[in-house]
């Protein structure tokens, strides 16, 4: 019969598919690259202290370049700006939420007394964006941290293929 006709038909078999990150958490999604906790919170630790430091422990250059001057570049112009920075033991929510996420910028927060020596001046509008602006660099940095961690912990970025 019509047997070479029949094998044409026939579909091959599907490759398998690659891996895209989303096993991270499967056994075997990093093989040859153990998870190492130790390195994973030195890294967060560092990050947070210094935004891209820990980036840097971790050989990943470019990054901590990019995260060092975009967290720096925020802080210092909320600084600059005259922005309040909220302190320990808040009154209400706002206010511990606020300084979560100014201690997040990490040494600018220490640094913010010295730096913007006349203190903050939120009566005029860029006082009040300064303040902003000094959260959101918190706020990107304590994402930085949590990067380096996963880097730190993982061997490798989310998404990215084994090595």
């Amino acid at each position: 019969m019509d047997t070479e006709s029949s094998r044409e038909s026939t579909p091959a078999p599907a490759a398998p598919a690659a891996d895209n990150g989303a096993s991270v958490g499967t056994p075997g999604a990093n093989v040859g690259t153990p998870p190492n906790p130790f390195l994973a919170l030195i890294a967060a630790a560092a990050a947070w202290g210094v935004p891209g430091l820990g980036h840097v422990l971790l050989r990943r250059w470019g990054k901590a370049l990019t995260y060092f001057l975009a967290v720096g570049a925020l802080a210092l112009a909320g600084i600059l700006m005259r922005g309040n920075l909220f302190r320990f033991g808040g009154a209400d929510t706002f206010e511990t939420l606020g300084f979560l996420a100014d201690v997040g910028s990490g040494i600018f927060y220490f640094l913010a007394p010295k730096i913007g020596a006349a203190g903050p001046d939120v009566s005029h509008a860029a006082g009040d964006y300064g303040t902003r602006l000094i959260a959101a660099a918190g706020v990107l940095n304590m994402l930085c941290v949590l990067e380096a961690f996963e880097i730190g912990l993982h061997g490798r970025e989310r998404g990215s293929e084994p090595s």
